[in-house]
């Protein structure tokens, strides 16, 4: 259940002065002004009141350690939910609210979990007090143990309602054992739900950390308002299910491990939750005591060795996001390519070249009509979705049920498809409906075409894109083609308006990093088997100025085919890297078959078989209709 901030707001405006009545109240301050609504500090030790009430903000602010709390804070540390917390409010202040049943099982089908017993837990309480979370934050957080001593962790969602639980030893688990870290509760279905989630302040800047004991760890030090990822630094699904709730707040900080994924999931976690709002926290890689230096990477090695005042100095020097139009030189690394992230096409020759479509980069593709545009583009589709790295496709110039049936050809492959024969006597191949099914829902939330009804201007479209990045984490964005999209312009400032969109592309492909790639037709000309060349593209001359790399495809011609000293004889298409400026490269050449059938480009027989992770079959011989490229096919489909 989410509720309306705004509601929230007025409740406590309307609630007035008696917020700070109330909280006196709850957290007895035995020493309470109700004159002038001051006290002395719950929260740490102190002579002299600094604990002031704020009117403006409803909410008491202690001038002496910075802890800053509301009637719903005050109610969550004794217990409360939040959305228990907000009922007491809402009564309170006399608002009419319908918050529906609470602790109502909505999902259908779902296998709930069962609630492990609130009983013994010595050893959950000795294994964490080791690392230096105390029994109150375990019974806060309804850590539990079950009955083999290992620590239960209960995720609940929005309405209180138990919907996942996890397991994790209460002892250390040493990296080469085959004890596993943690797991989920057996027979039981999973909700990729933030931990704690259930006992947050909307309106207060969130945390969000790896781990459940990261987790533990920030409210053991006082920053209650913190969650944890479900499942490890590597996986986002959190972000598509929680998506409505993390955005209402106005300020999100991140906080990973200092490992290799725990980084890439703060870059991840900084683009997609919006860089205007989110914060991140590096953790040390040391902490330095009596002059010994004793590494840390996360939360509660921060804990254990800093304390809590350390831990709480850290969130509270939480990074803003620099500003991403300027650079400091002397923070200038030497770029190492090969280490930066991307999709490849599935090519050998053509990955070896480019290494790979880079995050962060716009490619432009052209090709002359009916050289594979669209065979080529939906390969590189097929190569990041089986990578696990989302796609949106905005494709009108063919529709969206067409544009699925050829990409289910190029991943289905020959093996997977049947031959039919229509009425007419016409032979051709498809995808059997139960290979199309097992396929679409391998690769749900994978691929986002965009619909046919939906306009077809910039600014709808690229709306779009970015829900899909940032909701469903959209690592490839494919734009076909740049006739189909409506610049709103007249024809005389077509070039500018062209300009304008390639700017936008650019600063879309930066900000959120992710490979743009942009499909723009040739020009017009008389020899439609030419190389193309950098300024052969229809439009302005800055299609191909601006992108980072522009790529052309041409079919070979009969003639070729049947010239002995052509150079291309045995193939079907010639891709051309007409501009790289990343490699500083032009002019890269190489030569491509096509295969009709499952409508592929290859190099080699693995590439003309290649077998896409949705069908695990082990496949003893080679297919029978492979045939040496000295033969080629001369039928092609439209482009």
């Amino acid at each position: 259940m989410l509720i309306e901030r705004g509601i929230i707001k007025k409740a406590k405006e309307k609630l007035g002065n008696r917020n700070a009545e109330l909280m006196a109240e709850i957290l007895e301050l035995p020493d309470f002004d109700t004159k002038n609504l001051k006290s002395c500090c719950p929260y740490h030790n102190e002579k002299t009141p600094s604990f002031i009430y704020n009117p403006k903000n409803q909410s008491f602010k202690c001038f002496g350690c910075g802890k800053s709390v509301d009637l719903i804070d005050v109610l969550m540390e004794k217990g409360s939910s939040f959305l228990d917390a907000t009922k007491y409010l809402f009564e309170q202040a006399d608002v009419d609210y319908s918050f529906g049943e609470q602790s109502v099982k909505t999902k259908r089908n779902y296998q709930y979990p069962r609630e492990e017993p609130d009983g013994e837990k010595t050893k959950v309480v000795e294994y964490l007090g080791r690392r230096k979370i105390s029994k109150n934050v375990i019974d806060y957080l309804d850590i539990r143990q079950d009955k083999n001593g290992n620590c239960v962790f209960n995720y609940y969602d929005t309405n209180d309602v138990l919907t996942m639980v996890k397991y994790r030893p209460s002892e250390k688990v040493s990296k080469n054992s085959k004890q596993p870290k943690n797991w989920c509760q057996k027979d039981a279905d999973t909700t990729p739900l933030l931990f704690n989630m259930n006992r947050v302040n909307t309106s207060k800047p969130l945390l969000i950390t790896e781990g459940c004991l990261d987790c533990a760890s920030a409210i053991e030090a006082g920053y209650l308002n913190t969650v944890s990822v479900p499942f490890g630094a590597g996986n986002y699904s959190w972000i598509e299910e929680n998506w409505d709730w993390l955005n209402q707040f106005d300020t999100i900080i991140i906080w990973s491990d200092n490992d290799e994924p725990g980084l890439k999931m703060r870059k991840e976690c900084l683009y997609r939750l919006g860089t205007w709002r989110t914060k991140f926290i590096s953790t040390p890689e040391y902490y330095e005591k009596d002059g010994k230096r004793f590494p840390t990477k996360d939360i509660n090695e921060c804990l254990y060795l800093g304390g809590k005042e350390y831990v709480m100095q850290l969130i509270a020097d939480a990074k803003d996001v620099p500003v991403t139009s300027v650079v400091d030189y002397s923070e200038l690394e030497e770029l190492d390519i090969s280490q930066m992230d991307g999709v490849k096409t599935g090519i050998k020759p053509v990955d070896n070249e480019l290494i790979k479509l880079f995050y962060g980069t716009l490619t432009v593709l052209s090709g002359r009509p009916g050289s594979g545009k669209t065979s080529i583009i939906d390969q590189t589709i097929a190569q990041a979705i089986d990578g696990d790295n989302p796609v949106f496709l905005f494709s009108k110039e063919m529709p969206e049920r067409m544009s699925a049936n050829w990409f289910n050809t190029i991943l289905a492959g020959r093996r997977n498809m049947v031959k039919k024969v229509s009425k007419e006597g016409k032979k051709y191949s498809i995808v059997p409906h139960d290979i199309q099914k097992k396929m679409q829902e391998f690769y749900e939330k994978k691929l986002f075409i965009y619909r046919d009804d939906e306009p077809n201007n910039v600014e709808s479209v690229m709306k779009s894109a970015e829900e899909c990045v940032r909701k469903f984490g959209c690592k490839l964005i494919v734009l076909d083609n740049l006739m189909m999209l409506d610049l709103n312009c007249s024809e005389s400032d077509k070039n500018t308006a062209q300009t304008n969109l390639m700017n936008m592309l650019i600063k879309f492909a930066a900000k959120f990093n992710v490979a743009v790639v942009l499909i723009a037709h040739p020009k017009k000309t008389q020899d439609m088997n030419s190389d193309i060349e950098m300024y052969d593209i229809s439009g302005t001359s800055n299609i191909i100025n601006l992108a980072m790399r522009s790529i052309g495809l041409r079919r070979v011609s009969k003639k070729e085919k049947a010239d002995q000293k052509s150079k291309w004889k045995d193939y079907d298409v010639v891709l051309t890297v007409m501009k790289d400026r990343l490699l500083g490269k032009t002019d890269f050449q190489v030569g491509l078959w096509y295969d009709l059938v499952s409508r592929r480009f290859y190099t080699d027989y693995e590439e003309y078989d290649a077998q896409y992770k949705w069908d695990p079959n082990t496949y003893p011989s080679a297919l029978p209709s492979y045939v040496d490229r000295t033969k080629v096919e001369e039928e092609f489909p439209d482009d």
